[in-house]
């Protein structure tokens, strides 16, 4: 077990630089489209619908990272006001749902995605190179992928006194 946290840790670091690199390059993009068009009355058209997808793309990885620290779901909120000896159980049961649903919104993102390869949607253009759609929002399984491994995870994980004990 202690691998695969060991191996959770590197995903863990993985989605923040993912979230962080995500951040900067809409920040830049976005600042370069506004002078653009502020000094050039112009602009470059497939930025505004990168910069789109860029943001579904940083705030599901962000969520799927808020599932590691167990931030993710409104469930917290009940269990902080139960009784102290109930946490645990608690805890372990909104993990369980989340897996649970993590799993169904997998497989239905699994499904849109197949059927968006196979539509051949194009979600923008890069001058003449087209970007599929199906790329373009490879991210939605992936993050349902990640937050049910997180979430299954932090039924093993002890949790770090900082966060508050068990």
């Amino acid at each position: 077990m202690k691998y695969i946290l060991k191996f959770e840790d590197y995903i863990v670091k993985a989605e923040k630089g993912v979230v962080v690199t995500l951040v900067l390059a809409m920040v830049g993009f976005s600042i370069l489209q506004m002078l653009l068009r502020i000094l050039f009355h112009s602009g470059i058209v497939w930025l505004d619908p990168l910069l789109r997808h860029m943001v579904l793309w940083a705030g599901l990885t962000g969520a799927a990272l808020a599932a590691r620290y167990s931030r993710h779901f409104a469930l917290e909120a009940f269990v902080k006001f139960a009784p102290k000896a109930l946490h645990r159980p608690l805890e372990v049961f909104a993990s369980v749902f989340t897996v649970a649903a993590s799993g169904l919104l997998f497989y239905a993102a699994y499904k849109f995605i197949r059927d968006e390869f196979a539509a051949g949607a194009v979600a923008f253009y890069i001058n003449d190179f087209p970007v599929q759609d199906g790329w373009a929002v490879m991210i939605i399984p992936a993050a349902f992928a990640l937050t049910g491994f997180h979430a299954l995870l932090g039924i093993f994980r002890q949790k770090d006194p900082a966060e508050g004990a068990y």
